[in-house]
């Protein structure tokens, strides 16, 4: 015998975005593999969904690895199973791959409950991903593993998610290339307080830092990447920049050469040059 496992999409925030088809799914397979079990039952509630036979299973990160043999043995049995996240799609950047790969990889049938997801809603709202866009997942923690990583991309729409609390400092990151072009920030979509933020990096960095709100919860971040050549000139006005902001001349020099991921000696000759 073989099982099935459905990949259910949940809401992101809104409850009214739930598919009819997801319901359908989710009150008819015989266990529900939850990243968390608590969130997910207080959705079967609200959306009045009898809890399977076999109940809800906990499969975060962690329980997909551990729990992968028994799970794959209920499949070889011949139970239905559904895969959720506590939110939007499982398996775009939250648990779910090495499920899906070893269900697969076993024979077992697996077939997506396609629904909401953050990373779709923001890029739809954005008016930036009709050419297509790259997915990169959470930003890096750290200033510098951020600066490193924006320095290096390509051209072309670029998303990722990121606490809302780092916005301020990414975009501070951000406003010191002359590669970013059209900033869109997308928080808390399709929740009570959601919020869009668009325009330069610059000029969000001082609208966000007067926002009490801009800080708390869940964001995704689309911008452009444009060509730019890096000429002294453009070092030349990013470290006359950061001079007037108050920064010390090394500290200027630091903070450049890590945005744009050049030399610090190079940055060091302009600021030489500029003194």
């Amino acid at each position: 015998m073989s099982g099935t496992l459905w990949v259910v999409a949940t809401p992101i925030g809104n409850l009214e975005d739930i598919t009819h088809r997801a319901v359908r799914v989710l009150g008819t397979v015989s266990r529900v593999l939850c990243e968390d079990t608590r969130r997910t039952r207080s959705l079967f509630e609200a959306l009045s969904i009898p809890v399977p036979a076999h109940g809800l299973v906990r499969c975060d990160a962690h329980a997909e690895r551990d729990k992968l043999d028994e799970i794959l043995g209920w499949l070889d049995a011949g139970e239905s199973l559904a895969l959720v996240s506590d939110a939007g799609t499982p398996g775009v950047n939250d648990p779910g791959e090495r499920l899906v790969r070893a269900a697969v990889e076993a024979g077992h049938r697996v077939i997506p409950v396609p629904g909401a997801s953050a990373l779709t809603t923001a890029i739809s709202a954005s008016g930036l991903g009709g050419g297509g866009f790259s997915f990169g997942g959470f930003l890096p923690r750290g200033e510098q593993a951020t600066r490193t990583l924006l320095a290096g991309l390509l051209p072309g729409t670029h998303a990722y998610f990121a606490p809302a609390r780092d916005l301020v400092s990414v975009l501070e990151a951000m406003a010191l290339l002359p590669s970013i072009g059209l900033v869109v920030i997308a928080r808390e979509l399709t929740k009570l307080h959601e919020t869009f933020y668009r325009g330069a990096a610059s000029d969000l960095v001082a609208r966000m830092s007067g926002d009490p709100e801009a800080a708390l919860g869940e964001a995704v971040l689309v911008f452009e990447v444009r060509s730019a050549e890096l000429g002294d000139d453009i070092v030349e006005g990013l470290l006359r920049e950061q001079l007037t902001a108050g920064k010390s001349s090394k500290d200027a020099v630091t903070a450049v050469a890590g945005a744009l991921g050049l030399p610090r000696r190079r940055v060091y000759q302009v600021m030489l040059a500029l003194r």
